[in-house]
């Protein structure tokens, strides 16, 4: 049913004329037509267009000499509609390429196209962002193959989820096929109102893309032992101490800073909480627990963070140093992030285990460091073959899982935690020409699973 007319073009100015028009016919439902009976001459044929199609051919053929007894054939006139891909970008947050659970929407992020858009032959490059619900379109879209990449400009770490080449890695990079009229959809519905002439397709994942934070190892106990300078500042007032100056001048935190080993040269105000509950100028480091917050004074911290770990079967004095390492790596590590629950489960496990004092509202933990008076250290133990460091108790991890896993985020002097993320830490050893999986340590709030192998 589309109009095809024939002119007859005796001026031979390639003019579609109607006073010159021959004859006229519509397409047959194998698209087919003809003109039959023709003298000799030249010839316009000329399509009439229809709403919503797009001409990939010109909508005129010139038809110079037609001859006695000549039959003329592939006088064709080709159309599509135009398509769209409509996709979703969300935070991935237990990294398992579904959107379900805790995973919410990600605004504000380019996603660039790549394709023959407008049918010349050339590959044209699009960018647009993602809306508040995490959806991105691209409309008017000739048929063909088109690459779609996620762009991230938030100068974040983050690590794709979805498989959309099926190899079990996560892609920031997918590829489509639009045919004519399609409507491709990450989500079904999303592009709104049909036009009567397109076809929703729903591709689900081959236009999703989840991507979950990727964060840094932490810095050792030993560094923040020997750069106390960096976390002592004062419970009000401005920090003067800098570190040592070298001869431009210049603090060693202000240069730890700028090396982007720590975020800024003073990270306590980055702390959570504003305590000095021992009244020594310095703020205290707060664990925000489930069950109340734990305190440790700094005093005490400094001095349990610059220890050993134990060779005995204590090993309260072990944990409670990497706490105090996790604490400020947390907040003084540009893109450390603690896993999920980590920090409530340290401050919930030593008010249940440590040795406490109820203060103010808070837990603070018992110990006495060389400058206070009496026995120098805590007042209870944890041996290694106790219920507490053995198993869960009252919901909380046991005390060996919780060390096992701020090990694991730490930078450790072995070099073999390769990375770490929300949810997991990968373990390994240096092969020379590959690394050796070692560990994955799977972290999710209130427990934590290590996979060895």
């Amino acid at each position: 049913n589309w109009t095809i007319t024939l002119y007859k073009d005796d001026n031979h100015d390639n003019i579609a004329d109607p006073a010159e028009q021959v004859a006229q016919t519509t397409t047959d439902a194998n698209g087919a037509y003809q003109f039959t009976g023709l003298l000799p001459g030249d010839y316009l044929i000329k399509e009439e267009s229809q709403s919503g199609w797009t001409n990939v051919s010109p909508v005129q053929i010139d038809q110079d000499n037609l001859t006695s007894g000549q039959n003329l054939t592939d006088q064709d006139f080709v159309n599509v509609q135009l398509g769209s891909i409509h996709g979703f970008k969300f935070e991935d947050v237990d990294g398992n390429g579904k959107f379900d659970g805790t995973d919410t929407p990600m605004a504000n992020i380019t996603i660039e196209l790549q394709g023959d858009v407008d049918g010349n032959g050339t590959i044209d490059t699009v960018d647009t962002v993602t809306d508040a619900n995490g959806y991105f379109s691209f409309e008017n879209l000739r048929p063909g193959e088109y690459t779609i990449t996620e762009l991230f400009t938030d100068g974040t770490t983050w690590t794709p989820t979805v498989d959309h080449d099926n190899d079990g890695i996560g892609d920031a990079t997918t590829t489509v096929t639009v045919l004519s009229g399609q409507e491709l959809v990450a989500v079904s519905g999303q592009e709104g109102p049909l036009d009567p002439l397109q076809d929703e397709v729903d591709v689900g994942d081959a236009l999703t893309f989840g991507n979950h934070e990727v964060s840094v190892l932490g810095l050792t106990p030993g560094f923040w032992y020997n750069h106390e300078y960096v976390w002592d500042a004062p419970i009000s007032g401005p920090d003067n101490s800098n570190g040592k100056v070298d001869g431009n001048g210049v603090s060693l935190a202000s240069k730890l800073a700028a090396a982007g080993t720590i975020v800024q040269p003073d990270i306590a105000n980055l702390l959570p909480g504003n305590l000095d509950v021992d009244s020594d100028g310095h703020k205290d480091l707060v664990f925000q627990g489930s069950s109340g917050n734990l305190v440790i004074e700094w005093d005490d911290a400094q001095e349990i963070v610059g220890g050993q770990n134990g060779k005995g079967g204590d090993k309260l004095g072990d944990f409670v140093r990497y706490a105090i390492t996790t604490l400020l790596n947390d907040a003084g590590v540009p893109n450390f992030n603690a896993p999920d629950g980590m920090i409530a489960d340290i401050a919930d496990w030593l008010i249940q285990n440590g040795g406490v004092t109820q203060q103010g509202g808070n837990y603070v933990l018992n110990y006495n460091n060389a400058k206070e008076p009496g026995k120098d250290g805590f007042t209870t133990t944890v041996k290694a073959s106790s219920t507490a460091w053995q198993s869960s108790v009252g919901g909380v991890p046991s005390g060996s899982s919780i060390f096992a896993d701020m090990n694991a985020t730490t930078d450790s002097a072995a070099g073999n935690n390769l990375l770490l993320s929300q949810t997991q830490v990968l373990s390994a050893l240096d092969e020379t020409d590959h690394f050796g999986l070692v560990a994955s340590a799977l972290h999710y709030s209130g427990s934590y699973l290590q996979l060895h192998v």
